[in-house]
């Protein structure tokens, strides 16, 4: 099985460059009618949905999901995990828009497009995707204003925290467990990159790939200081993954284990995609590496 769909079938079932706007294989004579409609918006992940609810518009549909959604989508239409939504709901929803991360967009796109379903993918893997992601979100339904007001008090915040000039010689290994399976975190997840962010020396990067496969061979010699550990799916099922996985013995081998500079990351925080409590994860981030 691929890298790729192993992602896909590890959180399939879980909570989980901006692409072409909403658009379908509609005529253009059926978009200029729903322009005239109500906009019935569909969120496909947690972060989205947070998004959107910020900016001030309604969403109709949200994900099937553990995390804690807005209290303002609380009679939203669930449609299915992140991962795996369910056509057939959403298509009886009528959108206008469905909006999902572009993270597996090439999937979603094809699936959404074959079923004639007006959809738009953002990029929510890095701080400045999540800025661009509220820029454009704010244009398409009008919400400009709000948008502007919403970055400023991130970058307001992000001028508050004290990270900025600070660079970290400590060897940093970020994780990513989920029920059964643990990965590699690379500078190009969204963890990665709050690493890089707030000065921390991930010992692994990637130009293409935000996860890769253990190689504990590289792992060993690279030595990390400290490890970092994102969960994803259920929280506690993937903690005790990595537990097991840690109890081996070529684990107990790197100084992060022998000095017990293991750290699991807080859920709401640190996720696969970044979402608006992103400057107060940097904050929190910042406490572990400059401890």
């Amino acid at each position: 099985m691929s890298l790729k769909k192993k992602i896909v079938a590890l959180l399939s079932v879980a909570t989980l460059t901006l692409m072409v706007g909403c658009s379908s294989s509609e005529s253009n004579e059926q978009e200029v009618t729903n322009s005239n409609e109500q906009e019935v918006v569909v969120a496909t992940s947690v972060a989205v949905t947070e998004i959107l609810d910020e900016l001030g518009v309604e969403v109709s549909g949200v994900p099937t999901t553990s995390y804690e959604l807005p209290e303002n989508t609380k009679e939203a239409t669930k449609v299915g995990s992140p991962m795996n939504p369910d056509l057939e709901i959403i298509k009886s929803l009528n959108p206008t828009c469905v909006v999902s991360v572009d993270t597996l967009g090439a999937d979603f796109e094809k699936q959404f497009t074959e079923n004639n379903i007006p959809s738009m993918f953002v990029n929510l893997s890095t701080v400045d995707g999540l800025k661009e992601t509220i820029t454009t979100l704010g244009e398409k339904f009008n919400k400009e204003d709000k948008a502007k007001e919403i970055i400023k008090e991130l970058e307001d915040k992000e001028k508050e925290l004290t990270l900025t000039n600070k660079e970290n010689k400590e060897k940093v290994l970020v994780l990513f467990g989920a029920p059964g399976s643990v990965m590699v975190s690379t500078d190009s997840s969204y963890v990665g990159n709050l690493v890089k962010i707030a000065g921390g020396n991930n010992i692994f990067e990637s130009d293409s790939s935000s996860f890769i496969q253990v190689n504990m061979e590289e792992i060993i010699k690279r030595n990390p200081d400290k490890i970092l550990i994102m969960t994803h799916a259920v929280p506690e099922e993937a903690k005790k993954t990595v537990e097991e996985e840690f109890a081996k013995s070529t684990w107990q081998q790197l100084d992060a284990i022998k000095n017990n500079k293991v750290y699991f990351l807080e859920n709401g925080y640190f996720g696969m995609s970044a979402n608006l409590k992103a400057i107060e994860a940097l904050d929190k981030l910042g406490d572990i590496l400059y401890e």
